[in-house]
C-alpha cells in the first residue's frame, strides 16, 4: 500500500513472530505461562509491545516491554511509570526500569540480604499511615507478651548472657532499646503527617541535598509523599532489625529448653511464648516487604 515506510514494513514482519494481541499489560497472566508460551510477544490496542521472561534472581515470571527505537523506548518507559501504582506482577527488575530518581535510597545490607520483594498491593501511604498508627501499639503489646510468657514458663531462669544479667531482663531491655524507642518515634511521625503535617519546605530541608534536586521536580502532593516516607525509612528499619535481632536472641536462649519437664501451667505459657514467636517471625517479613512497597510507589526506592 502507498505509504508505507521500510520501518513499518519491518515492524509487520516482527508482528508475525508470536505476537497476541491484547487490550492492556494487565491481561497478560504470568502464573499461566508455561515453559513453551514464554517466548511469546504481546502486542496492546495502542500497538505497544511487551514479552515475559524468567528471573533467575527471583524464580519469578516477569513482563518487560519491547522497545524498537529510541522514542519507542522512552514511550515503554512512561507505560511503566504509570503502570507501576498497584500491579503487583512488576517485581524489582521492572521497577528499575521505570525509575527516574538518580540516587534511590539504598536498603540497609540486613534487609538486601532476605532478598525480599516489595508488596505494591497496598502501597498507598496514607492506608500505610492509617495502619501504621493501630498497629504500633498492637506489635509492642505482643512482644512484652512474648516475653511475659518466658518470663513466666520459667525455661530462662537458669541462663545468664556476657553480663551476667538475667535472660528476661536482656529481653526487656533489648526490646525498649532496639524496639520500643524507634516505634515511639514512628508513631509520633505517624500522627504528625496525619493530623499535624508540617510545611513541605520543613520536610524538604531535613532530606538528602541530591534527593531534594530530583524531589522538587515532581508534584506538590508526590513531594510530599517522598519526604515523608524518606523520613520514615530510618527509623523503621530501625524498628524491623530490633524485632529481628530480639527474635534471634529469644530463639538462642530457647535452643536448649526442655519444656517437657515443665508443669502444666509454666508448658502452657511456654507453648503460648512460641506461638506468638512463630506469629512474629512471619509477620515481620510481610510488614518489611509492605513498606518497601510504599517506598516503590513513592520512588524513594
Amino acid at each position: 500500500m502507498p505509504g508505507r515506510d521500510a520501518s513499518e514494513t519491518n515492524c509487520r514482519g516482527k508482528m508475525r513472530q508470536h505476537y497476541i494481541r491484547i487490550n492492556s499489560v494487565a491481561d497478560i497472566d504470568t502464573s499461566r505461562i508455561t515453559l513453551r508460551s514464554i517466548e511469546n510477544r504481546y502486542v496492546d490496542t495502542d500497538g505497544r509491545r511487551f514479552a515475559t521472561r524468567f528471573n533467575l534472581r527471583t524464580h519469578r515470571i516477569e513482563i518487560v516491554p519491547i522497545a524498537l527505537g529510541k522514542e519507542e523506548a522512552l514511550l515503554a518507559r512512561r507505560i511503566l511509570a504509570a503502570a507501576g501504582t498497584g500491579d503487583d506482577k512488576m517485581n524489582a527488575d521492572n521497577r528499575a526500569q521505570r525509575r527516574v530518581h538518580p540516587m534511590p535510597m539504598k536498603l540497609p545490607p540486613w534487609v538486601a540480604e532476605l532478598n525480599i520483594e516489595p508488596d505494591m498491593r497496598d502501597s498507598e501511604l496514607h492506608g500505610f499511615l492509617v495502619n501504621a498508627e493501630r498497629e504500633i501499639q498492637r506489635n509492642g503489646e505482643r512482644y512484652r507478651g512474648l516475653i511475659q510468657s518466658l518470663k513466666m514458663s520459667s525455661v530462662l531462669e537458669e541462663m545468664k548472657d556476657g553480663n551476667q544479667h538475667d535472660a528476661v531482663l536482656g529481653l526487656t531491655n533489648s526490646y525498649e532499646r532496639d524496639i520500643q524507642a524507634h516505634a515511639s518515634r514512628v508513631q509520633a511521625m505517624v500522627v504528625e503527617f496525619l493530623r499535624f503535617p508540617k510545611p513541605l519546605a520543613s520536610y524538604l530541608g531535613q532530606i538528602d541535598r541530591n534527593c531534594k534536586k530530583y524531589v522538587e521536580k515532581l508534584e506538590m502532593d508526590k513531594q510530599k509523599k517522598y519526604c515523608m516516607v524518606y523520613l520514615l525509612a530510618s527509623e523503621m528499619f530501625s524498628v524491623f532489625k530490633g524485632c529481628k535481632e530480639l527474635m534471634e536472641m529469644i530463639e538462642k536462649f530457647t535452643a536448649g529448653a526442655s519444656p517437657e519437664r515443665l508443669n502444666y501451667d509454666r508448658k502452657g505459657a511456654f507453648e503460648s511464648a512460641m506461638q506468638t514467636l512463630k506469629y512474629l517471625k512471619e509477620a515481620l517479613d510481610e510488614d518489611i516487604a509492605k513498606f518497601m512497597g510504599v517506598m516503590a510507589a513513592a520512588d524513594v526506592i
